[in-house]
Parts: C-alpha cells; sequence; structure tokens
C-alpha cells in the first residue's frame, strides 16, 4: 500500500492520462508513488466530453475515463493530491526534493508530466462553449461532426494538418487565417491549397463564438482585418490550432534541455539530460493523443525503475 509520509520511490508531476499511467506501473511494481497536480486528475482529457479513440473504449466521457485512472493507480497504492502545486524542485546526487507550498517530499526519482495548455482565441463564447463545439484537437473531437460544417483557427503547421484532417472526416471544413500567406510548411500548404477541398477565408478573425449549452456552437462572427467587413458563418464547430504553451517552468528551474518549442527533450526511455529526471506525456515531443501519453508513462515508470534497482535512495542524509 501506498503511504503519507513525505519519502517516496517515485514523485509524479501531473495527473494526466501520462501521469497516472506512471504511477499504476511504479505502484504496482511495488514502489512508493505520489502524484502531485495543481489541478484535477485526468488532466485536459477530463475536459473532453466523449473520447472515442482510446483502444478498449467504444466511447467514454472524459470524467469517467479519469476516475477510473484515479482508482486503478490507488487500488495499487499510488497516492494521489490534487489542487497541490509544486513551487520548486532540487535534483541531487541520491534523491530528488519537491516543494510545495506546505510540505517537502523526497524521492529517487521525479517524472515531469506537466503536459502544455491550448493557446486561445479570447474571444466572447469560447470559454463557455468549450467542450460543446469549441475543440483544440481536430483528432480527438472531429468524427463527432461527420456531417456538420466546421472550421479551423490558426495558419501554422497544427492548423493546416487539423484541416487536412478534417477535410477527411467532416462535412465542410474552412480555415480561418489572419493574413493572406499561409505560415505552415510549403508541402502543407500545396496539400491544402490544391489537393483539399479546404475552404480559405484569408485575412480574418474570429472575434466571437456563438451558441448555448444545450446544442452547443452555432455559428460564428468573424472580422476582415484589412476592410473591417464583419460575417457570420453558420458552423457546428470551431478547432483553434494557434499553438500550445508548454508547462515548462519546473524543467526550466533545474535545467532540463528543452526543444525550440519549450517541450521536454527525452531519449527513448522517457530519460531527460538529468539523471533522475524523467518526462512523459504532451510536455515531450509527440503527437498529442492519449494513448501516446499512457504509453509514454509507462515506459517512463519502467525505465525508472530498472535505472534504480540496487541503489541506496536516500543516501548520506
Amino acid at each position: 500500500m501506498g503511504t503519507d509520509s513525505s519519502k517516496y520511490d517515485m514523485i509524479i508531476v501531473g495527473a494526466g492520462p501520462a501521469g497516472m499511467a506512471t504511477a499504476i506501473y511504479a505502484s504496482r511494481m511495488g514502489w512508493n508513488t505520489i502524484v502531485l497536480d495543481k489541478g484535477a486528475v485526468g488532466g485536459l482529457a477530463a475536459t473532453t466530453p466523449i473520447i472515442e479513440n482510446y483502444p478498449g473504449f467504444s466511447e467514454i466521457s472524459g470524467m469517467e475515463f479519469a476516475e477510473r485512472l484515479r482508482k486503478q493507480a490507488e487500488k495499487f497504492g499510488a497516492v494521489i493530491k490534487e489542487l497541490i502545486e509544486v513551487t520548486d524542485i532540487t535534483v541531487g546526487e541520491s534523491k530528488v526534493e519537491v516543494h510545495t507550498p506546505s510540505e517537502k517530499y523526497t524521492a529517487k526519482v521525479i517524472v515531469l508530466a506537466t503536459g502544455t495548455a491550448h493557446r486561445h482565441l479570447g474571444v466572447p463564447g469560447e470559454e463557455e462553449l468549450e467542450g460543446k463545439g469549441v475543440s483544440y484537437c481536430a483528432t480527438c473531437d472531429g468524427p463527432l461532426y461527420g456531417s456538420r460544417k466546421v472550421i479551423v483557427v490558426g495558419g501554422g503547421n497544427s492548423a493546416v494538418t487539423e484541416a487536412l484532417y478534417l477535410d477527411k472526416v467532416v462535412r465542410e471544413v474552412s480555415l480561418i487565417h489572419r493574413r493572406d500567406q499561409l505560415r505552415a510548411e510549403e508541402s502543407l500548404q500545396k496539400q491544402i491549397l490544391e489537393n483539399s477541398n479546404v475552404k480559405m477565408i484569408w485575412d480574418s478573425v474570429v472575434i466571437e463564438i456563438s451558441g448555448d449549452e444545450m446544442a452547443g456552437v452555432k455559428k460564428v462572427t468573424i472580422k476582415n482585418v484589412k476592410t473591417g467587413e464583419e460575417q457570420q458563418l453558420r458552423i457546428k464547430a470551431v478547432f483553434v490550432a494557434i499553438g500550445i504553451l508548454p508547462n515548462n517552468e519546473l524543467a526550466k528551474k533545474i535545467g532540463v534541455k528543452l526543444t525550440v518549442d519549450g517541450l521536454i527533450e527525452v531519449d527513448s526511455n522517457q530519460r531527460t539530460n538529468i539523471p533522475r529526471v524523467y518526462a512523459c506525456g504532451d510536455i515531450t515531443p509527440g503527437q498529442g493523443q492519449i494513448s501516446v501519453a499512457v504509453g509514454e508513462g509507462t515506459t517512463a515508470a519502467i525505465s525508472a525503475f530498472l535505472d534504480m534497482r540496487g541503489g541506496d535512495w536516500y543516501g548520506n542524509e
């Protein structure tokens, strides 16, 4: 069983699917494991109304999925503490110390599963209708709108990739970009401009998303940034693809190597450049899918366990 002592074998920062998978595997292998998260179990996945692409479930709500993760981790003895913010980490030669506003925890290893946050448009209706037609993941939610008209907002690689994907699974998709030229790679630009049915709406921004809690998104108001002209589009979903914000503050503090996009660099075993520090999930480069995050969490747990076996982690205290 787990323990509420401040000394653990593994500390996991982040209770999304990656962090919870790490906790399940680590605790099942007999390690005293604690998960700390400034939010709630499930992370962004918990806010998804319906998950249809996770193997083994034809569909499951994000909240139910999160609760199942919690129960499974606790079954094997993992300690889970929500609404606890990690403020500092110290990595020593024989142990890792994690500080919160009220307590210090010590462990053999730490796993950073801090995830990312989506950049938001910051327009009326976006927050209220998130999960009800406002989405930040086409591969997650696109198939829910197979017979509907949708829009994608953005002009980079992620926006074009999402629009191309949606072009194959929904009735009609338009890409709205504030400039008159895409920022995406040339090959992606060629695909969307020459070999797709995606409708381009140039020099325009979304200024309002309208709908209601029951029916979801009904329409958007867009504005041409050059002429000032406004128009309304009747659509069922808005896919926002204007970038992500990695939750990498803790990684920066301890000198973990980051990519140019601010994600944590890891090897094939989810090791970072710092011994005893592992990372998994959306905070590392990847596909941004729950199944991928779970696999990375599994790898992180097993790698850490094998790396640390036989060591005296407390050292000379």
